[in-house]
């Protein structure tokens, strides 16, 4: 298949692949976006409702309790009026309490108090405050006289009750203020269950029963929350906020029909498809004008590429520029271009360097000897020092007889890291410019020897100081694979350049023999040539060497 074709169906793909996600993401994660907002919206909305009626119930008590109070020197209602309109009162009677006649009463223009409690609702009013005291006691909604709907207030004291009678007006108008979607509004009812207010009139001038439902039984029962139910009225699966308002008992709930929140992300699936549709038209033209421009230079590169790989290392110079050509695309052929200069003398370069060491990554001992060898030169130029350091794991023959050789590699393998991180940071710490720069290059020459070369050093000082940083940040404590913990010290030797030797096989000599030299006197040391008289002086350990610099 030609590169034209794959980046014309890659460049369609990748531009319709987010658009579907957004075709496919909008429809569910709408909906459950929507979900969550609602429970959220609604729950909080029936909270508010509830504290509401619950400030609405402690009003009417409070002022039913005054006014009873007052009654007996109470003459006029004139000032009452505003009170009882704005708490829907109708009408306060006083009766005996005994006989039910009618006593005194307390009314403006509304509903008037009759002459005599009718003999049921009497009954029916006595049996409410059994047990009550002298509480004041706030009952269901019952129907009145002329078929609406009333709420009373009763309080039994001595020989007297006291009757007070307040429309559902306020229930309804609260009610009435909840409205979203389609249908979505909420519903209040009463202690019992019995509705209070609903957009469905006659439920609310009938006082239709809901205790029956699963979510009125919860607020009856004195929980809030947010649950789904079958909703009688509207006759269709619901999701709902609901809350018991505490001090009064009544409930309100918020629904509103799940199939709203499904239309709404259908709508957003079909906008997302539309969108998706016109995308993938763009994709198209975009990808075949892209291909066109960006096919033919790839596959120069791609031929020239194959041919340099095949020893033709000019063959750059046949690739055409185009006038349009992408900047990325020159940048690219030069990038060929210099790779085929500089491969050949690669080449020679490569065969000589040694390879890494295959347990620890470090470069080995050939690769190390042309290392240094390069750093020995630029010293002899520059008339800078450099030292040579010979480093030796103590006890380390005892390790691969004891634990074997899969913790003797361990050890190696986190040894190296220890002293590749430390040759880093000395390196970084004495960095005096790019021409006279600290150079730091470790390595590992087999078994448990390690070596490191230092360039452009200040003096034996700097070996000295390496040396005991040594002891502190690279030996020490190794925590090894199945919960093996070793700790390892060694033994370091070190020679400079060039005042100690003027080349490699020297410095490598004469810190193998230092190095041996502080293994005899009790490991754990650091000892430097001593040219004065080929005796190894400086003999420190981890305490001693600030003494020994």
């Amino acid at each position: 298949m030609r590169l034209r074709v794959i980046m014309t169906i890659v460049f369609c793909i990748s531009a319709i692949a987010p658009l579907a996600i957004f075709w496919l993401w909008p429809h569910s994660q709408s909906l459950n976006n929507d979900i969550k907002d609602v429970r959220e919206r609604h729950l909080i909305i029936a909270k508010n409702l509830s504290d509401a009626l619950d400030r609405y119930y402690v009003d009417l008590s409070a002022t039913f309790e005054f006014l009873i109070n007052d009654i007996e020197t109470r003459d006029s209602t004139q000032k009452l009026d505003k009170l009882f309109k704005n708490l829907n009162i109708n009408h306060i009677c006083i009766a005996n309490n005994y006989t039910g006649k009618i006593i005194k009463s307390i009314q403006t223009d509304g509903p008037k108090c009759p002459k005599e409690v009718p003999a049921k609702r009497f009954e029916w009013m006595q049996e409410q405050l059994k047990g009550k005291g002298s509480q004041v006691v706030v009952t269901g909604v019952m129907p009145t006289d002329d078929n609406g709907n009333v709420i009373y207030t009763l309080h039994s004291k001595q020989n007297t009750l006291y009757i007070g009678a307040f429309s559902t007006e306020y229930f309804k108008k609260i009610g009435n203020q909840i409205s979203f979607g389609e249908k979505g509004h909420a519903a209040i009812v009463d202690q019992t269950g019995k509705v209070l207010s609903h957009p469905k009139t006659n439920w609310q001038d009938e006082r239709h029963d809901l205790s029956k439902l699963d979510i009125v039984q919860k607020m009856l029962n004195g929980e809030s929350g947010v649950t789904t139910f079958y909703s009688p009225a509207l006759k269709e699966e619901m999701i709902a906020g609901f809350a018991q308002a505490k001090v009064s008992g009544w409930g309100v709930m918020v629904p509103q029909p799940l199939s709203e929140l499904k239309n709404r992300a259908s709508t957003i699936k079909n906008t997302a498809f539309t969108v998706m549709a016109i995308g993938f038209l763009i994709a198209v033209v975009l990808a075949y004008y892209a291909s066109k421009i960006l096919t033919h230079p790839i596959e120069q590169m791609v031929i020239s590429m194959r041919r340099i790989g095949n020893g033709e290392l000019w063959a750059h110079e046949k690739m055409t520029e185009w006038r349009f050509q992408p900047k990325e695309f020159s940048d690219a052929r030069e990038s060929i271009k210099s790779m085929a200069e500089k491969l050949q003398e690669n080449i020679d370069t490569i065969s000589r360097h040694a390879y890494l060491d295959g347990v620890t990554g470090l470069p080995n001992r050939e690769c190390f000897r042309v290392l240094a060898q390069e750093e020995i030169d630029k010293l002899s130029i520059s008339g800078n020092a450099g030292a040579l350091l010979f480093l030796d794991l103590d006890g380390f023959k005892q390790v691969n007889d004891v634990y074997g050789h899969r913790a003797g590699d361990d050890l190696l393998l986190e040894f190296s890291k220890r002293l590749h991180e430390y040759c880093g940071v000395f390196m970084k710490r004495y960095a005096r410019g790019v021409d006279n720069a600290l150079t730091v290059l470790p390595a590992r020459l087999g078994g448990d020897e390690f070596v490191v070369f230092l360039g452009n050093i200040a003096g034996s000082a700097t070996t000295a100081e390496f040396s005991e940083q040594l002891f502190t940040k690279v030996f020490g404590e190794f925590n090894l694979h199945n919960g093996l913990k070793l700790d390892i010290s060694g033994s370091v030797g070190g020679a400079i350049f060039p005042t100690q030797a003027g080349d490699f096989d020297e410095l490598l000599r004469l810190a193998d023999i230092a190095m041996y030299e502080a293994k005899n006197n009790g490991k754990g040391r650091y000892f430097l040539h001593d040219d004065s008289n080929n005796y190894f002086d400086n003999i420190t350990n981890s305490n001693d060497f600030e003494q020994a610099s």
